[in-house]
C-alpha cells in the first residue's frame, strides 16, 4: 500500500531508447544529465538525456530550449522523440526532445527555492605562528522571473611581529527577467580590507544586462548601470562618496560532470572623481564530493588607481577550502 501510494502520487514518467519504462518524480536536467527520483530506489537515477525517447512532466517546470528561449509550464511526449509543452506562452506542440537544453522543476512554496553553501579553510604554520582562517557561504533563490544571490567571505590571518590581515566581502543581487535573454539588476555590496586602508566601502547597484550565451552547461551575461560608491578609511579625514560607472561581466560554466566554474569583473569608471578607476575580479572553481560535500579554490581581486598614500593600490587573496551545500 506505501509503494502504490507514493507511486500514484508522483506522476512523471520516462520512456528510454532500449525499452525502459521509469516511474518517479524528475528533479532536473542539466548539462546533458536528466535526474529522477524513484519510489523503489534510495538514490536518484541519473540518465543521460540523448538516451530519453519519451516524456511526461506534470509539474510546473523551468523549461530552456536550445538559443536561450524560456518557457514555464509542463510537458508531455505524444510520440516518440517529440514533446509538447504547455507553458504560460501557450502551447508548443511537436518540438523535438533534444530541443529542450534544462529543466528546473519551480517547487510551489518559495522557501523550497532557496539553496546554499558554505565551506571553511584553515592554515596553521609553525614559522612566524602563523594562522589564516577563511570562511565563505551564499543563499540563492531560483524563481521563474526572479533570481537572488547572496554572497559572504571572510579571510581573518595573523602572525607574530605583524598586523592582523582582515578582510570581509559581502554581497547581494536581485535579478528580474524582462525576456528570454534581457534582465533588471540591483545590488549591494560591503567590502574591509585592511591591506588599502578601507574599513568598509558600501555601494548599490541598478542597471540592466543581456545574456550573450545561454546552454545547459554555460551562461555569459554582460551587464552596465550605475553605482553609488560610500567610503570610509582608517584616516577619516579621506571618508568620501562618489558616483560610478559599472561594466560587469559574469561567465558561469556548471555541472561538467562533476566540476564548476564561475567567475567576473566589475569595472567601474569614477563619473564624479576625474581619472579613478576600480576593478573588482572574482574566481570560484568547484569540485563537488558526494552527499552535497566538496572542495573548492577561490581567487578575489580588488584594484584602485587612487588608493590613499598609505595603501596599496591593489589586494588579492587566494584561497581553498571544505564545503557543504544545501537544497
Amino acid at each position: 500500500m506505501f509503494f502504490s501510494g507514493r507511486l500514484a502520487a508522483q506522476h512523471d514518467t520516462l520512456w528510454v531508447k532500449n525499452g525502459n519504462v521509469l516511474f518517479g518524480e524528475i528533479k532536473g536536467l542539466g548539462s546533458g544529465v536528466l535526474k529522477m527520483e524513484t519510489p523503489y530506489s534510495d538514490d536518484d537515477f541519473t540518465i543521460d538525456y540523448d538516451q530519453v525517447d519519451k516524456i511526461v512532466l506534470e509539474r510546473r517546470c523551468l523549461i530552456v530550449l536550445v538559443g536561450g528561449e524560456r518557457l514555464f509550464g509542463f510537458l508531455r511526449s505524444k510520440e516518440d522523440g517529440k514533446v509538447t509543452i504547455y507553458s504560460t506562452e501557450g502551447t508548443r506542440e511537436g518540438l523535438e526532445i533534444s530541443a529542450i537544453t534544462t529543466i528546473n522543476v519551480i517547487k510551489k512554496k518559495w522557501i523550497n527555492r532557496i539553496s546554499g553553501y558554505v565551506d571553511l579553510g584553515f592554515n596553521l604554520t609553525k614559522a612566524n605562528n602563523q594562522r589564516q582562517l577563511n570562511i565563505d557561504g551564499g543563499i540563492s533563490y531560483n524563481g521563474y522571473k526572479w533570481f537572488m544571490n547572496t554572497k559572504l567571505s571572510s579571510l581573518y590571518a595573523n602572525q607574530d611581529n605583524v598586523d592582523q590581515t582582515e578582510r570581509t566581502n559581502l554581497d547581494v543581487q536581485v535579478n528580474r527577467l524582462i525576456s528570454d535573454k534581457w534582465y533588471i539588476l540591483a545590488s549591494g555590496s560591503f567590502l574591509s580590507n585592511t591591506e588599502q586602508d578601507l574599513q568598509g566601502r558600501y555601494s548599490g547597484k541598478v542597471g540592466a544586462g543581456r545574456f550573450l550565451a545561454i546552454t545547459d552547461k554555460l551562461l555569459w551575461g554582460l551587464g552596465t548601470g550605475l553605482n553609488l560608491n560610500i567610503e570610509n578609511y582608517d584616516d577619516r579625514s579621506l571618508n568620501k562618496e562618489s558616483a560610478e560607472l559599472f561594466i560587469s561581466s559574469r561567465f558561469n560554466m556548471f555541472d561538467f560532470k562533476d566540476l564548476s566554474l564561475d567567475t567576473n569583473i566589475d569595472i567601474y569608471p569614477s563619473l564624479s572623481e576625474r581619472g579613478r578607476l576600480r576593478v573588482d575580479y572574482n574566481l570560484n572553481v568547484k569540485y563537488d564530493l558526494p552527499y552535497d560535500f566538496y572542495i573548492k579554490t577561490s581567487f578575489q581581486f580588488n584594484y584602485d588607481n587612487q588608493p590613499p598614500d598609505t595603501a596599496s593600490a591593489f589586494d588579492y587573496i587566494l584561497t581553498s577550502g571544505f564545503g557543504w551545500s544545501f537544497n
